[in-house]
């Protein structure tokens, strides 16, 4: 499993934030880390512990995001009304679950912190899923097959391990 954050975020402080959780997700817990930098707004990436990458909007879509089934079922929206607004794909600053056959399995829909959204939005944000992870992955990742819930499982459907 690969967290995969598509950088950069808008706010400075949201895209600092996203790095300093990623390195603790690595250095912590070894859960590996990637950056595709799709909107290079904040300087260079140095010293991340995974790969950081360019890429384009229109790629990450194709590749990750369009026509994948398993995303799908794990967020409340298709790919296209979740990363396209306003007839442009608004994908950076969010965070993407990657299985080892590289299929995301799971993408943040709101890049930053909940505020200003709509109650129950926590479970959609980058940040928030991050956060959760980095204080205990089992909240969310069930570590022991590393499949990636939803937040609202109570047992991992790959092997039913129960969270507590």
């Amino acid at each position: 499993m690969i967290l995969r954050y598509y950088a950069d975020a808008d706010v400075r402080e949201w895209h600092d934030h996203a790095l300093r959780l990623l390195r603790t997700l690595h250095d912590e817990h070894g859960i590996a880390v990637e950056i595709d930098r799709i909107d290079e707004q904040h300087g260079p990436i140095t010293d991340f512990p995974g790969d950081v990458r360019s890429s384009t909007p229109e790629e990450v879509y194709e590749r990750d995001l369009k026509r994948n089934r398993a995303l799908n079922q794990t967020i409340d929206q298709t790919p296209s009304e979740a990363f396209k607004r306003y007839g442009r794909l608004d994908i950076a600053g969010n965070v993407a679950v990657v299985d080892d056959e590289g299929t995301v399995r799971w993408a943040s829909t709101l890049p930053g912190y909940a505020d200003g959204y709509r109650p129950g939005a926590a479970s959609q944000t980058a940040m928030d899923f991050l956060e959760d992870i980095a204080t205990a992955p089992s909240n969310r990742i069930c570590v022991e097959c590393l499949s990636l819930l939803d937040g609202d499982e109570n047992f991992c459907p790959n092997c039913g391990y129960e969270f507590p």
